[in-house]
């Protein structure tokens, strides 16, 4: 969330502290915030790059003791009412330390609320609650009181605010009875529970409205359109048919569905099988195939080489 805020200090003390390739300064400073003796104690932390030059045209600048500076930063609040702030960009303003402006600090907030809006005799409250980020240690929420005159423009807005809005706002940022409080300057939901009717008018729908229903025809494309969003209203999404739930098989039995990745996963690793087997059987028989033809070679080689035969019959004369 967002805690964002302007105003002019006079520093007190600084303090350098090497960090990487910069150096960290912190310290402490004051602002004015009334005619009177009313002030705001500030703890800060400028970062500055090793690179820095003071004729450079850039946004943060080194902070010296005993002047003045119009600054720009991130801030939460501290348990003893002082305010911690990253500086995010400065402008030092040569004046005189006993001619400090009265300037009340401008913040920006991005919160949530807490609860509906009160309305009290000096007008509307709303509290809304703010957890900005500025360092590891310092990410802590706290509560700012919203406060807006009765009649004020953004009446509307804060009466229609709801438990857990998101709201953005700018204001005049001061403490009082302890207690942290903006005066609205601009309000804004970002993300809220608001029910409101709209208000705007549809220059055709004059038109649509006297045209008898009859000769609204629509296209097919419409119809099947309003077809899938009728559906979708009326109708819960269909279970996914793969889903391991026991099923009902013949006689009563309990049956659970197979996924079809076991499926193919079972059938691979039998088609592996299988062919390791083929690819047995028929190295086996190109084996036996070898070892007939050796053998029928052997037995020819071993057959005798006069092998005895018959004497023909001498043909009979015919008579």
């Amino acid at each position: 969330m967002i805690a964002n805020i302007m105003t002019i200090f006079y520093v007190l003390t600084v303090t350098d502290e090497i960090i990487n390739s910069g150096t960290l300064q912190r310290g402490a400073a004051i602002s004015r915030v009334d005619e009177d003796d009313g002030y705001q104690v500030y703890k800060y932390s400028n970062y500055l790059t090793s690179t820095f030059d003071s004729s450079d045209d850039i946004e943060t600048a080194p902070f010296e003791e005993k002047k003045m500076y119009l600054i720009t930063g991130k801030f939460s609040v501290s348990q003893d009412d002082s305010i911690n702030v990253t500086i995010i960009s400065n402008v030092h303003i040569p004046l005189d330390e006993e001619d400090i402006p009265v300037m009340k600090p401008t913040v920006n907030f991005v919160g949530k609320t807490m609860n509906y809006a009160q309305l009290t005799d000096v007008g509307y409250t709303l509290q809304i609650q703010v957890k900005p980020y500025l360092s590891k240690e310092q990410f802590n929420p706290f509560l700012v009181n919203l406060t807006h005159p009765v009649n004020g423009r953004f009446k509307n807005a804060l009466t229609k605010a709801k438990k857990n809005s998101t709201i953005h706002t700018t204001g005049l940022f001061f403490l009082a009875d302890k207690q942290l409080h903006c005066e609205i300057l601009e309000f804004q939901f970002i993300a809220g529970k608001i029910e409101s009717e709209s208000t705007i008018s549809v220059p055709w729908k004059s038109k649509t409205d006297t045209t008898p229903s009859s000769s609204k025809t629509k296209s097919t494309i419409e119809r099947r359109i309003n077809n899938i969003r009728q559906n979708l209203e009326t109708k819960t999404p269909p279970s996914s048919p793969l889903a391991n739930t026991p099923k009902k098989g013949r006689g009563g039995r309990k049956t659970s569905t197979t996924k079809i990745s076991e499926i193919s996963k079972s059938l691979l690793s039998q088609n592996q099988d299988i062919e390791m087997i083929d690819s047995e059987n028929d190295n086996e028989e190109i084996e036996g195939i070898g070892e007939n033809i050796v053998e029928e070679d052997n037995e020819k080689d071993d057959a005798p080489e006069n092998i005895p035969t018959k004497p023909k019959r001498p043909k009979r004369a015919r008579k």
